[in-house]
């Protein structure tokens, strides 16, 4: 696999304009030089200048000349530059950065492996990765780096030491997984599930399922790709039908072609065997709490038995794996135990992390929950759905923070939940969560991404350790 690509390969791709470069001069381009981050850029390095709602770009392309980038791709020149750092003038930088990584990913003679869906999405790219790893050279995007600039950037990150690469597509609006598909074109798409994240920009489930199933006509142009699904989902019907490709199915309620049972949750671990449609069966271990997950190792399974990966060396690879930062972590704080899943929040994640929350080996059980954003019209119902079911569950008391903090505590107090308290301030909160805990008690911290519920765990550590 040849991994540069010279300097005409990206006019033509990104229809740009060459500014400023000696018509002698010939440059070769690599694609992991590629930076957006003057921060970052190296010598030799070529710098993309994308714009984005509180900068530009196209301000830092003389910072990095300075640091020695080759040459640049703007939207606006700035002149006049040394003959030896060129510009490529196109109309859009982003759309550029995708259509330079679509060109490179024909380059690559790998399969490539796209994971969506609303909830799960890190998780199995993680456990795909860490799977696959065991007989393959994987390539994964990190973090979660998965919309329409993270995705290009992590394709030009493959090299050709790589044999495959797993990567998340994330989307907020119908449209970008058919744009990210477009550049991946996935030999292997996994769906996790369809739940109501991103209400607020989507309008109903129906058009999240739609969305999601974008990705589907990509994997329909070779009947020998791969589409994964999860039998349990209220949508399997839906992108079934949509396939043309080979579909593979995993569940725990279904009859699936992975299938998990015998599941016993142990607080900070669970238990559950995984059963095949050609009759291997394997027990699994996992150091993590959490039903969704077992639906998560379930889905990068099916990833490692199309790349013929027994269920024996995909039970090492799953008891070896750790969840990724503020994914489902059973932390120490003091003397209480902590499940830290502050990554995300939706619904139905906010519903399974209190579930696992319950089933924590403790004293109280204690929820502090941030603001589900994204929700629309729906916020506030779907808060005070989220407080009517934390007070059936039956948890100890309910700490709230954000703009729907007192919907979520005022509906779990109307259900008969007596110990709720909202806030708009996290000391405030951590304030009076340390004169309620004690020793023993169980707490769960969860919420949406912007909320940074994370720093409630880091005040609390302060004051406990």
């Amino acid at each position: 696999m040849v991994s540069n690509f010279p300097l005409q390969d990206v006019l033509e791709v990104t229809w740009g304009r060459l500014i400023n470069l000696s018509e002698n001069k010939k440059v070769s381009l690599s694609p992991s030089q590629i930076c957006t981050d003057t921060r970052d850029i190296k010598k030799g390095d070529f710098f993309l200048a994308l714009k984005g709602k509180n900068f530009d770009g196209n301000d830092f392309v003389l910072e990095a000349y300075k640091k020695g980038a080759l040459g640049a791709i703007v939207s606006n020149p700035v002149l006049p530059l040394s003959n030896n750092f060129f510009l490529v003038q196109v109309n859009d930088t982003v759309r550029a950065l995708q259509e330079i990584a679509k060109f490179y990913r024909h380059k690559l003679q790998i399969p490539l492996i796209g994971v969506t869906g609303s909830n799960g999405k890190t998780t199995v790219k993680e456990l795909t990765a860490r799977i696959l790893s065991t007989h393959y050279r994987v390539f994964k995007s990190y973090g979660n780096v998965n919309n329409q600039i993270g995705v290009p950037l992590s394709i030009l990150k493959i090299t050709p030491c790589h044999q495959m690469a797993v990567l998340e597509l994330g989307m907020n609006r119908s449209g970008e997984i058919k744009t990210l598909s477009r550049i991946v074109q996935p030999e292997i798409g996994i769906i996790t599930n369809v739940h109501s994240s991103h209400l607020g920009y989507l309008g109903n489930i129906a058009d999240i399922a739609r969305a999601k199933a974008e990705i589907i006509p990509f994997l329909n142009r070779n009947k020998e790709n791969y589409l994964i699904l999860n039998k349990d989902d209220a949508w399997f019907d839906f992108f079934k039908k949509k396939a043309t490709c080979k579909v593979l199915t995993f569940g725990i309620k279904s009859e699936a072609h992975l299938r998990a049972s015998n599941i016993k949750d142990e607080g900070k671990q669970i238990k559950f065997d995984i059963s095949s449609y050609d009759g291997e069966k394997v027990s699994v271990n996992l150091s993590f709490p959490g039903l969704c997950n077992v639906y998560n190792v379930l889905a990068a399974s099916c990833a490692g038995v199309i790349f013929g990966l027994s269920l024996h060396r995909i039970k090492e690879a799953i008891e070896s794996f750790l969840p990724p930062p503020l994914h489902y972590k059973v932390e120490q704080c003091g003397e209480c135990n902590i499940l830290n899943d502050c990554y995300n929040a939706n619904p139905e994640s906010m519903k399974s992390a209190l579930w696992t929350l319950i089933n924590l080996k403790g004293r109280k059980k204690i929820a502090i929950l941030g603001d589900m954003l994204e929700l629309g019209e729906y916020s506030t119902s779907l808060h005070r759905s989220l407080g009517d079911f934390a007070a059936s569950l039956g948890i100890d008391a309910l700490f709230t923070y954000g703009r729907f903090a007192a919907d979520v505590a005022s509906a779990a107090r109307k259900k008969g939940l007596k110990d709720c308290f909202s806030f708009e301030d996290k000391e405030t909160l951590v304030k009076v969560l340390l004169s309620y805990i004690k020793r023993g008690d169980c707490l769960l911290v969860k919420g949406s991404r912007e909320t940074k519920m994370e720093d409630v765990i880091s005040m609390l550590k302060n004051q406990l350790e």
